[in-house]
């Protein structure tokens, strides 16, 4: 009887998963550990930038059926020269687009200047690209890279800055910036934003609005048409390009090849005219409020905690049970994955896991050593007794 283990008191329980959470809370926030870029999901492309958030536009482009854009069309023009891009522009505009977004920099004078400007001074719904840099300060912006012909044209056409926020090679492009403060308080539109305000003004007001920073890119939930220029020819198929924002640019440019959270390489242009659909569409991709994550983490962490304790409590193998809270745990995150998928797919809301992963990791290794040091601080005590009862 003596050797049998003394029971735990419910304050001690209650001591025991009460400092396991906190210590995995502690952890959580003040160990830079991101959980939030898990290689073990990621495509080998990938390894370098993924997040979590990337696996719900994966699942979500799998699972929904995606519908063709009817608001954006994208029309590639690898390997024509100034003189077909002028020919293009006006099939494209004889089918009378809401909008032509001009993903491409003239940085070179040729002999066909003037003709190439006048195409450009005739079409008013289009929207040239320029390129931004920030302002000395690191706040405000300045134009950096304007096409030559900007000195030459008779009025201020319209422009937008074509920057994407990618540092290095492997760079995951998920959101855009839709505008720019100048030091002198105007602001540059994004070529997304300002395809926006030519084609539907409401919409882009709508973005004004909610004054964020950045904006999350809808990449899953509809498909844009691209077609190659040299199809154009087709009646049939230039007539989709009909009532629609049609971007004009490169696709097989090096230089302008960005993943995104749908696998695979894409063109730049590919990217602004997501950008543009998610504007006008209108229904933003949301994120929880971090408290909320942070919630959801600190009560699975209870949980899992307690459970834990339970089983090493019981009279039943320790290791069995053990380790079934463990497969348990890691069924919980992947679960959480996939309600995470659905609610983004049905809702355009992202739910942040983050902090769930951290605190059930780090919970689970705070409780072995929580635990193993109240074990060694109840068995002392019966260790001393035994050996004064012996001496006698």
């Amino acid at each position: 009887m003596e050797n049998e283990k003394e029971k735990i008191k419910w304050w001690q329980a209650g001591v025991i998963i009460v400092l396991s959470v906190l210590i995995a809370g502690l952890c959580s926030v003040y160990l830079n550990t991101d959980f939030s870029s898990i290689e073990m999901f990621a495509p080998m492309e990938k390894k370098m930038d993924f997040q979590v958030t990337d696996i719900y536009n994966m699942m979500a482009g799998d699972e929904t059926e995606r519908n063709m854009s009817q608001d954006v069309a994208v029309v590639l023009i690898d390997n024509l020269n100034r003189e077909e891009l002028m020919s293009l522009i006006d099939t494209i505009k004889h089918y009378e687009p809401k909008a032509i977004g001009l993903d491409i920099y003239f940085s070179i004078k040729k002999a066909d200047n003037k003709a190439l400007i006048q195409t450009i001074e005739t079409t008013p719904n289009m929207v040239n690209i320029i390129m931004v840099e920030p302002d000395p300060d690191r706040i405000h912006y300045v134009q950096d890279t304007l096409s030559f012909f900007y000195e030459s044209l008779s009025t201020v056409p319209h422009s937008g800055f074509a920057n994407l926020d990618a540092d290095y090679a492997w760079t995951v492009i998920r959101t855009f910036v839709p505008y720019v403060c100048t030091r002198n308080g105007d602001t540059i539109s994004n070529i997304a934003l300002e395809l926006a305000k030519i084609a539907a003004p409401e919409r882009a007001q709508e973005l004004i609005r909610r004054g964020n920073t950045e904006e999350i890119i809808d990449f899953s939930h509809c498909v844009v048409d691209t077609i190659s220029a040299y199809r154009l020819a087709n009646p049939d198929v230039a007539n989709r390009l009909r009532g629609k924002v049609v971007l004009i640019g490169v696709g097989k440019d090096p230089k302008d090849t960005y993943l995104t959270p749908m696998r695979m390489p894409t063109p730049g242009v590919m990217i602004h005219a997501y950008a543009t659909q998610t504007i006008l569409q209108g229904e933003y991709i949301e994120t929880i409020a971090p408290w909320m994550s942070w919630a959801i983490a600190i009560i699975l962490c209870l949980a899992v905690v307690s459970i834990l304790l339970f089983a090493n409590e019981s009279d039943k193998p320790k290791y069995r049970l053990n380790l079934s809270v463990r497969l348990l745990t890691f069924f919980i995150l992947f679960s959480l994955v996939f309600i995470g998928s659905a609610i983004f797919a049905c809702d355009h809301i992202y739910v942040d896991y983050t902090p769930v992963i951290k605190m059930l990791v780090f919970g689970m290794l705070a409780f072995d050593l929580v635990y193993a040091g109240y074990g060694s601080f109840r068995n002392k005590p019966n260790g001393t007794k035994q050996t004064k009862k012996h001496k006698k």
